[in-house]
């Protein structure tokens, strides 16, 4: 029997064909990016920490102690990335969530494969109230990992200002007490799902959160992290 979902599919892309996510152009159904675009796109190299989240002599991890385990940024927060994820996240495009959430997985087996996590869950966050965007991609990420999606674990408490009009120490005091653990997860391992990652404050701020909760570990993943530590 014809898979209806399939078929509806192909009607679909008769009308309208599928485009590159980066610039627009026509592009195979079961692509996301261009030749062009796919060969260009900023994505981290096998030389980041897995801790600060930053490349090679970026490292920052001599200025820094996290709360959570590891962290993995899968994009470089500029250029094709950025202007693509900022389209999802901010002109809510949420037909981008499958090609975000895909390199996430596909990230997260490769540099965490080897650990058991017991669920995954997102950042919560004021913004774009009634679009998920951090938990669209958790939703995709929990399905093709196999792995529970504890949607409302976390809580955002109070209304801050935005973290990419703040400065550094701004960023830092402003996660203070901005989340909550809304119940007990004992010796459960965590990965912890958000979309950019700058100076990890809300990140860390998210972990400490957790691991009160009585996680054992906490994880963390992000579309985009900083281009550089020195930033």
């Amino acid at each position: 029997m014809l898979n209806i979902k399939n078929f509806l599919k192909s009607q679909l892309s008769a009308i309208y064909p599928k485009k590159c996510i980066c610039c627009s152009e026509l592009i195979d159904e079961n692509s996301y990016l261009c030749e062009k675009c796919e060969a260009s796109i900023e994505r981290n190299t096998e030389d980041i920490c897995l801790y600060c989240g930053f490349e090679g002599a970026d490292c920052v991890c001599k200025y820094n102690v996290y709360r959570f385990k590891q962290l993995l940024c899968v994009f470089k927060n500029c250029g094709l990335a950025q202007k693509a994820y900022y389209n999802y996240k901010f002109y809510k495009k949420q037909h981008y969530s499958e090609f975000f959430a895909l390199e996430m997985c596909a990230a997260i087996k490769k540099h965490f494969g080897d650990i058991k996590f017991d669920f995954v869950c997102s950042v919560p966050s004021y913004i774009n109230k009634g679009y998920d965007h951090s938990g669209f991609l958790t939703e995709i990420i929990a399905e093709n990992l196999n792995l529970i999606y504890e949607k409302n674990i976390l809580s955002c408490v109070k209304r801050v200002k935005k973290q990419h009009k703040s400065s550094i120490k701004e960023r830092i005091t402003n996660t203070e007490g901005k989340y909550r653990c809304n119940y007990s997860i004992k010796d459960k391992n965590v990965l912890l799902i958000d979309d950019i990652k700058t100076t990890g404050a809300t990140l860390d701020e998210c972990a400490k959160e957790l691991l009160f909760a009585g996680a054992s570990s906490v994880y963390c993943v992000t579309v985009l992290g900083s281009s550089t530590g020195k930033k």
